[in-house]
């Protein structure tokens, strides 16, 4: 059905979350707060066991721009983000972290940026990084990105030589259609990483130059499972087929030539940024493919691999 312009809001805030009980309620009453109220919240729980599911229906119950949807089990943290994209209204969409909170102003920042540069797909703030208890511990290096006058292959290079982030987690403020397009969140470990350089192939992006978001940084985060056992990773992509054997860093490397190789831009913009990709991601972290060597041989030899890492998947 379709939903008439007049009643959709300006922007769909997806919340993915999965025994999320610890930070949750800060981040959804950042976004509650916000001085741009024509939004809609959609929080997905992933098969939560804590509180999670009743931090989420007292604000659905207290604000009725707030829903939740829910499964029975774990899908996988892609598959859910992929959820609250699929439920979005609004023509702007921002994932946010179940543990990251906006700060004043925000969102209406983005809006407002997008809505000066229709060319540009997405628009995100600066970042300070907070810890568990919301004190501020550092700021990421975003000082100076320029998104908005280089061609395709340096948004690759800049999205990678300075770990922008922000693109794929940290509060970017998305045109739902390009979201759509672009297939939303790939399926596979790490795939974030693929999904910020094929949007940076195909749209201008924006920086508001202001620390409007806080990312938290705390031992239960999914990125702690880089130097994991390679059941622990494939177990947040898909918890109901574990692989004890793979090649995730491998993988990620294929898929981010692959969208290179495949991206509507002239080959020698490709070329381009396939030297982007080489000297800004693959070079930086050959250890990782290695490592993934050295995962497999472990575990073929002894059974098993010690390196595990318990964390929370959205």
């Amino acid at each position: 059905m379709t939903v008439p312009q007049q009643d959709r809001p300006t922007v769909t805030v997806g919340v993915p979350v999965y025994n999320a009980q610890r930070y949750l309620e800060r981040t959804l009453t950042a976004l509650r707060d916000q001085d741009l109220t024509d939004i809609e919240v959609v929080i997905s729980d992933n098969g939560s066991t804590d509180a999670t599911r009743d931090i989420v229906r007292r604000f659905v119950e207290a604000d009725d721009r707030f829903s939740l949807l829910t499964v029975d089990r774990n899908v996988g943290m892609p598959r859910n983000y992929n959820r609250v994209l699929d439920a979005a209204r609004a023509p702007l969409f921002m994932w946010n972290a179940s543990d990251d909170t906006v700060r004043p102003g925000h969102l209406r920042a983005c809006v407002a940026a997008l809505a000066d540069h229709p060319d540009a797909a997405l628009a995100f703030s600066q970042v300070v990084y907070v810890d568990e208890h919301d004190r501020i511990s550092g700021r990421m290096d975003d000082d100076g990105l320029d998104f908005r006058t280089v061609g395709p292959a340096e948004r690759v290079r800049t999205f990678l030589d300075r770990d922008v982030y922000q693109a794929i987690g940290y509060g970017a403020v998305i045109r739902t259609d390009f979201l759509r397009r672009v297939g939303g969140m790939p399926v596979y470990f790490s795939s974030d990483m693929a999904l910020g350089v094929r949007m940076a192939l195909r749209s201008t992006w924006l920086q508001v130059d202001e620390p409007l978001y806080q990312a938290r940084r705390h031992e239960a985060q999914s990125n702690k499972l880089r130097t994991a056992d390679i059941a622990d990773q494939s177990r947040i992509i898909d918890p109901d087929r574990p692989r004890r054997y793979g090649f995730p860093e491998w993988y990620l490397t294929y898929r981010l030539v692959r969208e290179v190789v495949t991206a509507p831009v002239p080959w020698p913009e490709r070329g381009r940024a396939l030297q982007a990709v080489a000297q800004g991601w693959s070079l930086p972290n050959w250890r990782l493919l290695g490592f993934d060597v050295k995962r497999n041989l472990v575990r073929l030899t002894r059974g098993r691999y010690v390196g595990t890492h318990e964390v929370s998947p959205s």
